[in-house]
C-alpha cells in the first residue's frame, strides 16, 4: 500500500492513496448524477402547464417522422406559393391585416428587437384558442360601435391584404386526411372574401412544433399533410399561399428550429417571430390597390378582448395566463380616420367600448337582466350595422347586423364605346359605398347590303299580236278597200284644165 503524508494545521497524517482515489471518484460520480437530475428537473419545470407532460423522443407520436415528406415543391405550386422578393419593409406589414389564433395574438404581445411590437391592434385580430369553425360566428374585434366577427371586422377595416394563419387548434393525432378540415376552412375564407371582395387573401402555413413539446397529439406528420392540403386549396381558389413553415423548420429534423418556440414547443418566441416577419417581408405580394375610394370612416378600434375562449381546445383545460419572453408594449386605441373638426367646432370625446362580456353566474343569481334596444345602426350595402341593448342595471351588449350587400346603383355610364371589332364597356356606381359594376356593350353589327335598284328606263314592250278578224267580216273589209281605191283613182282623173301631164 502507498501512503502520503498530509499536514493539517500542526498535525501530520498518513493517508492511504487507494482509499483517497476511491473517495474522490465516488464524489465525482455523485456530483455528475446530481447535475443530470437537476438538468432534467429544470427541463420539466420550464413547462407553462405542469399538468401536461412534455413529450420526449421515446414516446413521441412523431417517431419515424420523415422530414422530407413535408417539403413542398415550389414548381408544383408556381403562381400560388409566394416566391422570394426584395424586402418590402415595414409599410408592407402596416398595410396587412393579420388574422389567426394565439400565435397571431402574440404579434401584439411580444416586443420586437426594434422596440414596440411586431404589429398593432389596428391590423391584428388574434384570438387565443380559436379554431377555423369560429371565424364567422365569434364576435371578437371590438370597435367603438360594437363587437364584430372576423369577416365583419374585415369589411370595417377595409385592409389592402390579409395574412391568415389557422389550423393549430384543429390538430389531433397523425391522421393525414385533411378533407373535412379543408372544406370548413375554405368556406370560412370565402365568407371573409365575400365580406370585402377587394381584399387580397394570403393563407399562411400552419407553423411547426418543437420536438420536445407540451402537446403530444399535435404532430408534424399531420401539420405537413394539412399544409399541403392548404396549398392545394389556394391553387383551386386563386389565393396565395405563404409557405413560412420552410423558414421555421430545421432542415434535418423537420421540427421547429431551436429557440424559435417557447418552452411549450407550440408558441412563437421573440426569435421565432423575428424570423417569421423577415420571411413575410421577403415573400411579399403587392398588387395595384383597387379598393373603392374613398375608404369608409373606421370607428375607434379597441382590439380583441382577452378571455373570449375559456377552454384550451388542445387539452380541454382552462387557459392559464401565457408568459412571453419580452414585456408586452401596451397598445392604445387607434382613432377613427375622419376629418378633423374646424377650429370653431368642439372635438367629441372617444366613447368607451360597449361591454360585451356575458354576465357571470353569481351576477345572474342576484339580478335577472332584461335588455331593451337602446341604439340601432342600420347596415348598408358595404358596412355592417349594430344593435345595442341595455339592462336597467346598466349592463349592455352589442350585436352586429351583417352588411346588406344590396347596392343603390346609379345610371349606366359608357366608359368605352363599342366598335365593329370589340365590345364596349359601361359602368355604374353605388351611391352609398362607391362600389362599381361594369357591363359589356355588344359590338356593332355591320349594316346589311341594300337590294338592287331597278333601271329608270322602261324596257320596250313586246309587240302585240294583230287581232284576228272573224271570217264573216272579211268580205266587208275587202269591199271597203276596193271602194277606197276607186275613189282615189277618180280623184286623180278629174284634174283642172291647163294642168301638165
Amino acid at each position: 500500500m502507498k501512503y502520503i503524508k498530509v499536514k493539517i494545521g500542526r498535525r501530520k497524517y498518513r493517508v492511504n492513496v487507494d482509499i483517497l482515489i476511491r473517495l474522490l471518484s465516488g464524489l465525482l460520480i455523485l456530483c455528475a448524477a446530481v447535475g443530470v437530475i437537476s438538468f432534467v428537473s429544470g427541463l420539466v419545470n420550464k413547462d407553462d402547464n405542469p399538468s401536461e407532460p412534455l413529450v420526449l423522443a421515446s414516446d413521441d407520436p412523431d417517431n419515424g417522422y420523415d422530414a422530407s415528406a413535408g417539403v413542398l415543391n415550389a414548381k408544383e405550386y408556381k403562381g400560388t406559393m409566394l416566391a422570394k422578393t426584395k424586402d418590402a419593409g415595414q409599410d408592407y406589414i402596416d398595410s396587412t391585416l393579420f388574422i389567426g389564433d394565439s400565435n397571431t395574438a402574440r404579434f401584439i404581445k411580444t416586443a420586437s428587437p426594434e422596440g414596440g411590437t411586431f404589429t398593432g391592434i389596428a391590423n391584428t385580430i388574434g384570438v387565443v384558442g380559436m379554431g377555423i369553425d369560429a371565424i364567422s360566428s365569434l364576435p371578437c374585434m371590438q370597435f367603438s360601435t360594437g363587437m364584430y366577427t372576423m369577416p365583419q371586422a374585415v369589411s370595417i377595416l377595409q385592409p389592402e391584404r390579409i395574412i391568415i394563419t389557422f389550423g393549430t387548434n384543429n390538430l389531433y393525432g397523425s391522421d393525414t386526411d385533411a378533407t373535412s378540415f379543408i372544406e370548413r376552412y375554405e368556406q370560412q375564407l370565402k365568407n371573409i372574401v365575400a365580406a370585402y371582395p377587394s381584399v387580397d387573401l394570403i393563407v399562411n402555413s400552419i407553423p411547426p412544433v418543437a420536438r420536445v413539446r407540451s402537446y403530444p397529439h399535435v404532430t408534424m406528420t399531420q401539420i405537413d399533410a394539412y399544409n399541403r392540403a392548404i396549398a392545394d386549396m389556394c391553387t383551386e381558389n386563386d389565393w396565395k399561399y405563404l409557405n413560412s413553415a420552410e423558414a421555421l423548420k430545421d432542415e434535418k429534423t423537420g421540427f421547429a428550429k431551436d429557440g424559435y418556440l417557447d418552452s411549450d414547443g407550440l408558441h412563437f418566441s421573440q426569435q421565432g417571430l423575428t424570423a417569421l416577419f423577415e420571411y413575410i417581408r421577403t415573400h411579399s405580394w403587392i398588387k395595384k390597390d383597387d379598393r373603392p375610394k374613398p375608404l369608409n370612416a373606421i370607428p375607434t378600434i379597441y382590439g380583441v378582448p382577452d378571455g373570449l375562449i375559456q377552454t384550451n381546445p388542445l387539452n380541454n383545460k382552462s387557459f392559464e395566463e401565457e408568459p412571453v419572453e419580452e414585456p408586452a408594449v401596451q397598445a392604445t386605441p387607434v382613432p377613427t380616420p375622419t376629418p378633423e373638426p374646424e377650429e370653431d367646432e368642439e372635438k367629441e370625446e372617444t366613447p368607451e367600448p360597449a361591454e360585451t362580456t356575458a354576465p357571470t353566474q353569481e351576477t345572474a343569481e342576484k339580478h335577472e337582466h332584461k335588455y331593451e334596444l337602446k341604439e340601432s345602426v342600420a347596415p348598408t350595402c358595404g358596412t355592417a350595422g349594430s344593435n345595442t341593448y341595455v339592462c336597467s342595471c346598466g349592463d349592455t351588449y352589442t350585436e352586429s347586423v351583417p352588411a346588406t350587400g344590396a347596392h343603390t346603383w346609379g345610371e349606366w355610364t359608357i366608359v368605352q364605346n363599342p366598335t365593329y371589332e370589340a365590345d364596349g364597356i359601361q359602368e355604374r356606381q353605388c351611391s352609398v359605398c362607391g362600389a362599381k359594376e361594369t357591363q359589356a356593350i355588344p359590338k356593332l353589327e355591320p349594316a346589311p347590303e341594300p337590294d338592287p335598284v331597278p333601271s329608270s328606263v322602261p324596257e320596250p314592250e313586246a309587240p302585240s299580236e294583230p287581232e284576228s278578224v272573224p271570217a264573216e267580216e272579211t268580205g266587208a273589209v275587202e269591199e271597203a278597200v276596193i271602194l277606197s281605191s276607186v275613189s282615189e283613182e277618180q280623184t286623180e282623173t278629174a284634174q283642172p284644165a291647163g294642168t301638165d301631164n
